[in-house]
């Protein structure tokens, strides 16, 4: 089964698009288009709720574990993706978070299975790991100030990546 997780976390790659507000929904839709007819899984989030290619790694290890086992809370991984993704336990809280909305300004496009599915030339990769977040954006994810007190400046990305661990124990 590791093996099989681990491939799967192989194929990410994940990009991200600068959009104007109002013009997240229309992208997703026509990325969400092209990735099917190519017969590709693709994610695509508030770019502001992601906080690096490590963040989405880790969520679809841990999607693609929860499918194998089957202790997923969806029938997709796109969408288990996205629950892990956000470090909640509730897909409903999930979507809210995470989801491209009227407010988005950047979107970050995952491409969660290999195919015939290329960025668009204005895309840019998404970097392994976010070394300094913003602060904001870090508690617009739902991190508190006390844990960011906690943690050695650099390391508050981990904080995400503890949350995408945790919904493994938040999902029993």
């Amino acid at each position: 089964m590791k093996d099989i997780v681990e491939k799967t976390a192989e194929a990410l790659e994940a990009w991200s698009a600068e959009v104007k507000k109002g013009e997240g929904t229309r992208l997703m839709d026509a990325v969400m288009a092209r990735a099917s007819a190519a017969g590709v899984e693709v994610l695509v989030l508030d770019g502001a709720m992601v906080f690096g290619k490590d963040h989405l790694k880790s969520a679809l290890r841990h999607a693609a574990r929860a499918i194998e086992e089957g202790t997923n809370s969806s029938q997709s991984r796109p969408m288990e993706t996205l629950l892990y993704a956000s470090g909640e336990r509730q897909l409903s809280s999930a979507i809210k978070k995470m989801a491209v909305s009227e407010r988005t300004e950047e979107v970050v496009v995952a491409r969660l299975t290999k195919g015939q599915f290329e960025p668009e030339p204005t895309w840019t990769p998404v970097p392994d790991r976010h070394v300094s977040p913003d602060r904001s954006r870090l508690l617009g994810f739902g991190i508190s100030a006390t844990e960011l007190d906690t943690v050695e400046p650099g390391k508050a990305s981990e904080l995400v990546l503890e949350r995408v661990a945790a919904v493994d124990i938040l999902k029993k």
